[in-house]
C-alpha cells in the first residue's frame, strides 16, 4: 500500500493544494468561466479544486452563481481593483490609437472591466500551494497534468508583454499580490515606464502588460515554448502546447500545415481578442467563431459549445443520468479552410449587436454593468 504522503507528492493536486482559477464580471463573462472552469475539471484528472473570482462591483445573476456552484465551483468574492487615473487614461488613448489605425474591433472591441481583480489569485489567503489562473476565454480540451506539475510562475510567451497572462501556472505570495494590488490601483507615469515591455509603436496597454512587466521583475519565469514532453514537439511562439493562442494572427497559422496540427495537439485553446462570440457559439455550433475565423479553429468552436451544453445540463440535473460526457473531435481534412463571406458577415452582425450592450453599459441581464 502507497503511503499518503508519497501519493500527494506523485499526484498534484491529490492533497487539495491546487486550484484552477478564473474570473467574472457579469453574466456574459460567466458564460466564458463556465466553460473554462468545467472543461478544466473535466481534463484535470485530479482533485483540483476550481474557483471563481468575482470582484464587488460584478453584476453576476442568482442563477449564474447557482450554475457554478452545482459543477462545485467555489465562488470566491473578492474586493475590486479600480485602475488609477493614470493607467486609465493610458488604456483609454491606447483606444483612441487603435481605432485611428483601424484596428480596435480586432484588437479591443470592448473596454477592459473589472478583469484587474484577477491579480487576487495570487492571495494566499485563498489557501492553495499552487493556482492555475485561466482568462474565461480559455478551453481546456486535453488531461492538464502535466500543466499543474511545471514549476510557477510559468506561462506563454507574449508577442509585446512579459509572458501571457491568459494561462499562468503561480505560487501565492503577499508580497507580489499586495504589490501588484498597490501598482494597479496607484499606477504612476513612471510605473507605466518602467513595467511596459512594449516599444513605443507597440499597441495594446491593458492591466496585462504592467502585471507581467512587474511580476517578471520579482521572480524567475518558465515558459511553456520551452517545457519538453513527449507530445509538445517544439512548439511556435503562442503556440504552446498549454497556451494555443487564436490571435489576429489566426488565418496565417492555418494556411501553415505545421500550425493547423497544433491546434489539436494543444491543451488549451485561448481565443485572445474576443474571438470567441459566446451568445452566438452557445446557440449554434457550427459559428465559425468571432468576424474572420478561419474554419481550421472550427473544431475547438465547436468544443466549446459541447462543453457549455454539457456543463449547464449537469447544474440542472436533479437525480437522473448525467449527459453524455464530450469529447474533442479533431476536423476531417475537407472541413478546412477558411468560413465564407456569409459566415463572416452573421457573424460580425451578431458581434456588434452584442457589443452595443456593453456600450450602453448594459448587461446581458439587463442589469447596469460598471465600466472601468
Amino acid at each position: 500500500m502507497m503511503w499518503p504522503w508519497l501519493l500527494q507528492l506523485l499526484i498534484p493536486g491529490a492533497s487539495g493544494k491546487v486550484a484552477v482559477v478564473s474570473l467574472a464580471t457579469n453574466d456574459y463573462y460567466a458564460k466564458g468561466a463556465f466553460v473554462a472552469l468545467h472543461s478544466a475539471g473535466l481534463h484535470s484528472g485530479v482533485d483540483v479544486d476550481r474557483l471563481l473570482l468575482v470582484p464587488a462591483s460584478s453584476k453576476i445573476s442568482s442563477d449564474w452563481l447557482r450554475r457554478f456552484e452545482r459543477l462545485n465551483i467555489k465562488v470566491v468574492d473578492v474586493p475590486d481593483v479600480l485602475p488609477s487615473s493614470v493607467l486609465q487614461a493610458a488604456m483609454e488613448a491606447e483606444r483612441q490609437r487603435l481605432q485611428q489605425q483601424g484596428i480596435l474591433e480586432i484588437l479591443q472591441p470592448m473596454p477592459y472591466g473589472g478583469a484587474f481583480a484577477k491579480v487576487h489569485a495570487w492571495d494566499p489567503a485563498l489557501g492553495y500551494e499552487k493556482i492555475l489562473l485561466l482568462d474565461g476565454d480559455l478551453l481546456v480540451k486535453r488531461r492538464l497534468r502535466p500543466l499543474l506539475r511545471l514549476e510557477p510562475v510559468s506561462a506563454g510567451k507574449d508577442l509585446n508583454d512579459a509572458f501571457n497572462y491568459g494561462v499562468v501556472v503561480l505560487k501565492p505570495d503577499a508580497v507580489i499580490h499586495a504589490g501588484l494590488v498597490k501598482l494597479l490601483m496607484h499606477a504612476s507615469e513612471d510605473d507605466l515606464r518602467r513595467y511596459n515591455t512594449r516599444k513605443s509603436s507597440e499597441v495594446g496597454l491593458c492591466d496585462q502588460t504592467l502585471v507581467a512587466g512587474y511580476v517578471a521583475e520579482k521572480t524567475s519565469l518558465h515558459f511553456f515554448e520551452e517545457a519538453r514532453t513527449k507530445d509538445a514537439g517544439t512548439p511556435k511562439l503562442m503556440s504552446s502546447e498549454f497556451n494555443l493562442v487564436v490571435s489576429y494572427r489566426a488565418k496565417d497559422r492555418c494556411e501553415d500545415p505545421r500550425e493547423r496540427r497544433q491546434i489539436d495537439k494543444a491543451r488549451l485553446v485561448h481565443f485572445a481578442n474576443h474571438w470567441l462570440n459566446f451568445e452566438a457559439l452557445i446557440e449554434n455550433r457550427e459559428a465559425p467563431g468571432r468576424v474572420d475565423s478561419p474554419r481550421c479553429y472550427k473544431a475547438a468552436f465547436r468544443y466549446w459549445h459541447d462543453i457549455y451544453h454539457h456543463g449547464l445540463q449537469l447544474s440542472q440535473l436533479a437525480e437522473t443520468d448525467p449527459p453524455v460526457l464530450p469529447r474533442y473531435k479533431a476536423m476531417e481534412p475537407q472541413e478546412d479552410g477558411m468560413a465564407t463571406p456569409d459566415d463572416v458577415k452573421d457573424m460580425f452582425l451578431s458581434f456588434q449587436d452584442i457589443k452595443s450592450n456593453f456600450s450602453n453599459s448594459r448587461g446581458q441581464d439587463g442589469s447596469k454593468d460598471v465600466e472601468l
